[in-house]
Order: structure tokens, then C-alpha cells, then sequence
């Protein structure tokens, strides 16, 4: 009886250690195994490539949670310093990290995605433009004996030129409202978050841009004798806009549109720019030397904004001293020849100037108070006042020689 006692305590006692070993080898299985499926989850956010999986990866998480909740404690151990709830809210947190990372990156390529679609349009009308300038300059180049014929095309020119310039206008005006729909702000946060995140282009608009700075130095080096001072104008605000869209927005097109040759690119339009400012406003110049001689107004030579300023200043200077001297009719004309040439820069192209950089708002202002009083004093004054004085001396005559022939009548009789 003893003996059969002494069996079973020993065998309840090898099942007691068996089991204690069980439960043993059962809490480090769990450890162990959320430790490597932990692991994986974060290799899987990663990894993610599309919204719809980083949706299926935060549902995956979810269910893995619920599945180590009941050993939230034994975790706890085997994770100090974290905790279990830490370990699974950090995880939580990089999965919709993700997500609104991939969500982001969809939305802005698809905005990228038609951006470019509108490059390609404008890029092929540009084309197309540019095969008619070029097609029209070469034929100008020929020996062309018809003189009307010549004249017709070269207005053709400058209106191809002019359609051109309205054009990229509209590529300008299509950059932006790009760019701001696109949250510049996103793409820097998107970049912050990772790096690798940059969105991929096949680089149309650096290249356009880059393409249409190389082009507009390239008119202005082959046009000087075709182009007039309308078209210059028209030109400089053209220029003042492209480089503006450059300064604001050329940083992220350069960094979005990230190829290989992307920043020497950017250096390249950056240096045009440069070149295309100075030569425009150097062939401004010499045109509005051409158009001052065409209305025969004889101001003196320059060749910089303030020799040219200066040149008005004292044209208009010496043109109202004369006239408060002795207005003459010839002055006159002067006068009504400048004032048609001034009140087309006035009105029109007064900001094209001030942009372009060949007069300040203030030269601006000084200049029309000179021409303001140029106009006081231009017109002839009327010989009518002299007639009438005259002709007022000789009655005054008159009646002082009756009154004496009278007073020397009353004198005898008396």
C-alpha cells in the first residue's frame, strides 16, 4: 500500500514538473514570437507601395494586437525598458505614417501626372511656333526683290513672335496654379519624413523651361534689325514673369523633376535669364533710339538706362527754356512730336520701363512734370493782344488829338 502510494506521488510529481516545464517553454515561445512577427511588421511598413496595401497592413495590425493582448504582462517583461502597449502603439503610428505618406505621393503625382499632359501641349505648340518663326526668318534672309512681299512676312514674323510670347504666358500662369495645388508644404513634410519619398518625373517642365530660356536668347541674338520697340516691350514683360515664376518656384521644380543632369540645368536657365535680361534691355535701347529719330525728336546719344535718362532730362530741360523764351510754331511741333512718343511709354508700357529697368518710378515721376510743363508754355502766344493794343493806342491817339484841336479852338474864341 505504501509503495503504491509512494508510485503516485511520484508520478503526479514528474507531471508537475513536466507540466511547469510546459508553461515555462510556452511563455518564451510567446515571446519569442511576437518579437519576430514585430519585427516583420516593421519591415512590412517599410516596404509599403500603395495605399491600399499600407489599408490592409494597419487591418493586419489590428488583428495582431488582439492576439498578444491576453499577454500584455508576460511581454512586458521581455520588452524593458518599453512596454507591450508602447511597442504596439508605435507600430500603429508608423503604419498610418505610411499611409498618409503613400496617400499624399498619389495625389501629388496624379497632379504632376497632369501638369505634364499640359507641358506636352504646350511643348508642341511651341513647336510648331518655333518651326514657323524659323521657317519665316530664313525665308527673310533670302534675296527677296519683292519689297511688299518682304514687309508682309516680317509682320507675319512678329506676329508668330507675338502668339509665342502669349504662349508662354499661359505656361507661366499654368506653372503656378501647378505648383500651388500641388502643397509645396507636403512635398518638403514628405521629405522630412523620407527621403526616399521624392517624387519620380520624367522631367518635361525643367526641360521646357530650360528650352524656352536657351530659345528667347536665341531670337533676341538673331533679331535686332526685325523686332521694334512694341516688341521689346512686349518681350520684357514676357522676361519679367519667366524670371519670376523662376525665383519662386525653381528650387522645388528642380528638386521634384530630379534627373541627372537636374541642377546643371538649373544653372544653365539661371545664367540665360541673366544674359536674356541684359541683352533685352540692350536692344531696348538701341530701339528706342530708332523710334526717337523716326519721330524726329533730337535728343542726345546713350547707351546705359541713366545716360538715356539723362539724354531726356536734358532734351526736355533746354525744350522748356526755349519755350517760356519765345515759343515759336517749330517748337510747337516739337513739342506735339515728343508728346505722342511720351504718352504711348505713359500709358502703355510705363511698368514694361520701370521692370525693364530703364527708368525708376521716380525718373518716371520727374519726367512727366517736365513734360507737363513743357505743355504750359509750347503754344505760340496769339498776336490778337498786340492788334488790340494797337489798334487801342491809335483810338487813344485820336481822341487825344481832338480834345487838344478842341481845347486850342476854345482858346482863340475866348
Amino acid at each position: 500500500m505504501k509503495l503504491r502510494i509512494t508510485i503516485l506521488t511520484l508520478l503526479f510529481g514528474l507531471f508537475a514538473i513536466g507540466a511547469a516545464a510546459q508553461s515555462t517553454q510556452s511563455d518564451y515561445e510567446i515571446q519569442k514570437s511576437f518579437k519576430t512577427q514585430y519585427a516583420e511588421y516593421e519591415q512590412k511598413v517599410e516596404q509599403l507601395s500603395s495605399p491600399d496595401s499600407a489599408q490592409a497592413l494597419k487591418t493586419s495590425i489590428r488583428e495582431f494586437e488582439q492576439k498578444y493582448n491576453k499577454h500584455a504582462d508576460l511581454l512586458d517583461k521581455a520588452l524593458y525598458p518599453d512596454t507591450y502597449e508602447q511597442r504596439i502603439e508605435k507600430l500603429k503610428k508608423s503604419s498610418v505614417v505610411a499611409m498618409n505618406r503613400l496617400q499624399t505621393m498619389k495625389q501629388q503625382t496624379k497632379k504632376l501626372e497632369k501638369l505634364e499632359t499640359q507641358l506636352t501641349s504646350y511643348e508642341n505648340d511651341l513647336q510648331q511656333l518655333n518651326k514657323r518663326t524659323d521657317s519665316l526668318q530664313n525665308a527673310m534672309q533670302e534675296s527677296i526683290q519683292s519689297e511688299k512681299k518682304l514687309s508682309a512676312m516680317l509682320r507675319e514674323y512678329r506676329q508668330s513672335l507675338e502668339k509665342r510670347d502669349e504662349l508662354i504666358l499661359a505656361f507661366i500662369d499654368s506653372m503656378v496654379i501647378a505648383y500651388q495645388e500641388m502643397d509645396l508644404q507636403k512635398l518638403d513634410d514628405l521629405e522630412n519624413i523620407d527621403q526616399k519619398s521624392r517624387l519620380e518625373s520624367d522631367g518635361d517642365a525643367l526641360k521646357m523651361i530650360h528650352n524656352i530660356s536657351v530659345e528667347n536668347l536665341d531670337i533676341l541674338q538673331k533679331n535686332a534689325q526685325n523686332l521694334r520697340l512694341q516688341d521689346y516691350m512686349r518681350m520684357a514683360d514676357v522676361q519679367q514673369q519667366f524670371e519670376k515664376m523662376w525665383s519662386r518656384l525653381g528650387d522645388k521644380i528642380t528638386e521634384v523633376y530630379d534627373g541627372e543632369n537636374a541642377k546643371e540645368m538649373a544653372s544653365e536657365v539661371d545664367q540665360k535669364i541673366n544674359k536674356w535680361n541684359q541683352m533685352l534691355k540692350e536692344q531696348t535701347l538701341t530701339s528706342l533710339k530708332d523710334t526717337l529719330a523716326e519721330n524726329n525728336i533730337a535728343v542726345g546719344g546713350f547707351e546705359t538706362s541713366d545716360e538715356f535718362y539723362s539724354s531726356l532730362n536734358s532734351y526736355l530741360d533746354n525744350k522748356v527754356k526755349k519755350s517760356k523764351e519765345n515759343a515759336s510754331k517749330a517748337g510747337y511741333n516739337d513739342f506735339t512730336n515728343f508728346k505722342s512718343f511720351w504718352n504711348e511709354i505713359e500709358v502703355q508700357w510705363a511698368n514694361n520701363f520701370v521692370d525693364a529697368g530703364l527708368l525708376s518710378q521716380p525718373q518716371m515721376a520727374t519726367l512727366n512734370a517736365k513734360v507737363d510743363n513743357w505743355a504750359e508754355h509750347a503754344q505760340p502766344r496769339s498776336n490778337n493782344l498786340l492788334v488790340y493794343l494797337l489798334g487801342a493806342s491809335v483810338l487813344l491817339a485820336v481822341a487825344l488829338g481832338v480834345m487838344l484841336i478842341r481845347e486850342k479852338k476854345g482858346k482863340r474864341n475866348a
